[in-house]
């Protein structure tokens, strides 16, 4: 199914509040990959991640028939792989298998995840066909190997190659604007501007004799043609360069697809990011204020040059 006037999030947004879902549905990670290739690759440590996840949901499965495509599961027996993915995971490693066929391992992959079935949602790029390409080319992939296949368009594309592969069908909603009452996002009393590992980050920078004075906290920062205006954790208007700062939650769908969406955002603005996780920081601050030094001379490298 092709949905033209919304995009991935929005889709999945869609079917979280469905009470009656009897599938699981994931929010393809596709962004910044050039090839079909690599946006498998990224898909199938996705999966072996959830799966990884899901243990010991699915242990004593070792045995049961692998499902979805009956080509596939008839080349190789189910349960050696089973047997091998349930020893991974009993040792905190997701079940993946790299030289093992893509449509083989997918399909194990999907099978312990979620029997009923995993709703694959993807965002096509409607604005540039070299992007939309290898996406395309990758999504039909997983619907030839029994994934159901859900494809996001915020606006109708062209009727060309490649969108014409996904538009036979497609379903346009039309949404009505949004009121302002409906577009505000009121302040929450008494909250603070940053989190308190932010808050010790920005001091270490700010007793930084090299770095002091050029980073700012919870800065909203433009990006696009589109206007947005996301607020990043930290930003260094001077050089172009932002840090985030990510707790456990970010691990996790929907913000680990949100924050590699913003990502890709920033980084066509002309922005460099740097991403640092919260233990990491509490680990070992100097060490993050080095990096953040680190990537600030490279840009500075770059001016120069």
């Amino acid at each position: 199914m092709t949905i033209v006037g919304i995009g991935r999030d929005e889709v999945g947004d869609v079917l979280a509040q469905r009470p009656d879902r009897n599938r699981g549905a994931l929010l393809v990670a596709c962004d910044g990959f050039p090839t079909a290739g690599g946006i498998l690759d990224r898909l199938l440590e996705d999966l072996a991640d959830l799966a990884l996840g899901q243990w010991p949901d699915w242990a004593g499965q070792e045995d049961a028939p692998a499902p979805v495509d009956e080509a596939a599961s008839a080349a190789v027996p189910s349960d050696p792989w089973r047997r091998a993915a349930a020893k991974r995971a009993r040792a905190g490693l997701p079940p993946r298998f790299r030289r093992m066929a893509r449509e083989l391992e997918f399909v194990r992959l999907l099978g312990v995840i979620a029997p009923a079935g995993v709703l694959l949602v993807w965002e096509v790029d409607p604005a540039s066909d070299v992007r939309a390409g290898p996406v395309i080319e990758a999504l039909e992939w997983c619907g030839r190997h029994g994934a159901t296949v859900v494809t996001a368009l915020t606006v109708f594309p062209p009727v060309a190659a490649p969108y014409d592969r996904i538009l036979y069908g497609a379903v346009a909603l039309a949404r009505a604007p949004a009121t302002a009452r409906e577009r505000f996002i009121a302040p929450i009393p008494g909250a603070h501007h940053a989190s308190a590992v932010e808050q010790r980050v920005a001091a270490a920078l700010a007793q930084d004799a090299d770095l002091s004075g050029l980073f700012v906290c919870n800065a909203p920062v433009p990006v696009g043609a589109w206007g947005g205006r996301p607020r990043v954790d930290l930003l260094c208007p001077a050089y172009r360069v932002v840090v985030e700062l990510d707790g456990p939650d970010h691990r996790a769908e929907p913000k680990f697809g949100n924050d590699r969406h913003r990502d890709y955002e920033l980084l066509t603005a002309g922005y460099l990011v740097l991403r640092l996780t919260n233990e990491q920081v509490a680990a070992d601050l100097a060490l993050a204020v080095e990096k953040i030094r680190a990537v600030v001379d490279l840009r500075r490298r770059k001016e120069k040059g």
